[in-house]
């Protein structure tokens, strides 16, 4: 007979073991995913892992703009052009590109003229945008602002000169995935025709302007082809009157110019002085006696302007300076030579053309091309040729006709 058991004889049963579960790895995302997800302030973010393992966030204000998003990010990844680096402000970068990669490239007086572009008229339009929303959208914007503002095409053309190169930079930094400067439109350069006196004119402009305060600028502008801007940065100490010491030859009868400096004018008041455009523009040039006299009169009459002036005076031994010794603006005397052009019956011109008008001019006189590209401080004899082509077409035309005489004779 079995005993019922009691309560204490009851076992309790056993749970039934369950292996413990090993706890699942989250798998890391690889190289080129993504997700999308919604922000509590309502912004959708897409989130992309780099090659490093870094999560580059990108926000839309859909789910779908974050997706596509995404998707672009994704591609330009896979096609090594996706922008990883820092969207730092535009102002940041420029200046270090441009200061510590661009300015070894040019001359003190190049850079300087870049660096006043940059600072008037790239940064107060793109500086304060983050680099990587810089559009080719804004720029075009910017240059079309500045034709509408009335400055030139070459400035135009001169920024996009800074610009395109920065922007190349930035994508070889991975701080932007293209360049927003190819395709732009530029305005095209203007195709201004190139006034040149005849030897007749020069000589009634050299008469005509005996007496008149530009008769040194003009005599020696005409005669040696010197740019604006080195005629306005030349010195007293450059001219050498003593024929018999003349650094070339000391022909009698003959002074010299030593060509080394130029002057350009930046912002209201700053004036930027530098070497020649080129090392060839490094030059002496000889002058004939008489162009040795007007100087010495006129440096007669700009002593007398400094005795006027007193303590306003500024010494900078400048040939070509204005009432206080100071550079003068190149539009001034602009200004001043148109008027003189207009009151003489002459066709107007710019300052420049006089330079043209001195090559035209010993062109016509028979001097050798090789020689004039030296007095021009020309780099290359191909400049001088093509500049002056129209004077050389007309001289070839005079050597046909020399050669026609040939045949005048009876056979």
């Amino acid at each position: 007979m079995t005993t019922p058991s009691g309560p204490q004889d009851q076992q309790p049963e056993k749970k039934e073991q369950r292996p413990k579960e090993k706890k699942r790895k989250q798998k890391r995302r690889g190289r080129g995913e993504g997700t999308v997800y919604q922000r509590k302030d309502g912004r959708w973010v897409a989130e992309i892992t780099l090659e490093d393992g870094r999560r580059k966030p990108l926000y839309a204000t859909t789910q779908a703009g974050a997706i596509e998003k995404l998707k672009q990010a994704q591609y330009e990844l896979k096609q090594g052009i996706l922008a990883t680096g820092p969207n730092q402000k535009f102002e940041t970068y420029l200046n270090q590109w441009f200061e510590e990669i661009h300015k070894l490239r040019f001359r003190a007086s190049t850079y300087k003229t870049y660096r006043g572009m940059i600072d008037n008229h790239i940064l107060p339009a793109l500086g304060h945008f983050p680099i990587q929303k810089i559009t080719a959208q804004r720029i075009q914007s910017l240059y079309s602002e500045k034709s509408k503002a009335g400055f030139s095409p070459s400035l135009v053309r001169s920024l996009n000169k800074i610009l395109r190169p920065a922007f190349d930079n930035a994508v070889k930094w991975r701080l932007i995935a293209y360049n927003p400067c190819n395709g732009l439109s530029l305005p095209s350069e203007t195709n201004r025709k190139v006034e040149s006196l005849t030897i007749e004119q020069a000589q009634y402009l050299l008469e005509s302007v005996r007496g008149n305060p530009l008769e040194a600028f003009v005599v020696l502008a005409l005669t040696t082809g010197m740019r604006h801007g080195e005629l306005l940065a030349l010195r007293w100490e450059d001219i050498n009157f003593d024929v018999s010491t003349t650094r070339i030859a000391g022909e009698e009868g003959l002074g010299s110019v030593y060509v080394h400096r130029t002057v350009s004018h930046q912002g209201s008041l700053k004036f930027v002085e530098g070497a020649p455009k080129t090392e060839s523009s490094e030059r002496i040039i000889l002058i004939p006696l008489q162009v040795c006299n007007i100087l010495n009169a006129h440096r007669v009459k700009q002593r007398e302007v400094r005795l006027k002036a007193g303590e306003k005076w500024q010494e900078r031994d400048l040939v070509f300076c204005n009432r206080h010794g100071g550079f003068l603006r190149q539009h001034v005397v602009a200004e001043r030579f148109h008027k003189l052009l207009d009151e003489v019956e002459l066709p107007r011109m710019r300052v420049h053309d006089l330079r043209h008008s001195a090559a035209s001019i010993m062109l016509a006189m028979g001097v050798n091309p090789k020689l004039i590209q030296q007095i021009l401080g020309h780099s290359h004899l191909s400049m001088t040729m093509i500049k002056y082509t129209h004077v050389l077409s007309s001289m070839q035309k005079e050597a046909a006709e020399k050669i026609t005489d040939l045949f005048k004779r009876p056979f």
